[in-house]
């Protein structure tokens, strides 16, 4: 098992092969991806928080909410990325609060998450942003995200 330190330096790379990564490490890394999350480096917490939901095993979706309520919006986008590989109702939960997070870039990263994932109170929630957000770009993201969603 990698510690700590060793999955810190594995992620700690300009370009990551992440799918690669996830196979090579695999679940036994979770612990020490949630550690690398709660910490306040968020340049290594947003890696690792997108790692352990390409891992989607075990506690992947604990993880990845962690990621979600980060004060860093890296991180909050991060967990928009990586809840679109978590099992359906996780994914739904993750991304159906980041739909409602306070920066633009982070709702618009859910949408693409939300795109999809085959749930219905998300493609609600797309319709009511693409009618209210008080942004006018995450409003026309939303409208051609939920026409997109309503197509499949």
């Amino acid at each position: 098992m990698a510690t700590l330190d060793e999955v810190r330096k594995e992620i700690d790379k300009d370009e990551l092969d992440y799918p690669e990564l996830a196979l090579a490490l695999g679940p036994a890394v979770l612990p020490q991806l949630r550690t690398l999350v709660a910490e306040d480096e968020p340049r290594i917490a947003s890696k690792a928080a997108y790692l352990a939901g390409l891992i989607s095993e075990g506690n992947s979706p604990d993880i990845v909410a962690l990621a979600a309520r980060s004060r860093h919006d890296v991180v909050r986008v991060a967990a928009a990325a990586a809840a679109a590989k978590l099992p359906t109702q996780q994914a739904v939960n993750v991304t159906l609060q980041l739909l409602n997070d306070s920066e633009a870039g982070v709702r618009i990263r859910a949408m693409k998450s939300a795109a999809s994932i085959d749930e219905p109170a998300l493609a609600a929630r797309m319709k009511a942003i693409s009618e209210q957000d008080k942004d006018p770009h995450v409003r026309d993201y939303a409208s051609g995200a939920y026409r997109k969603m309503r197509k499949q």
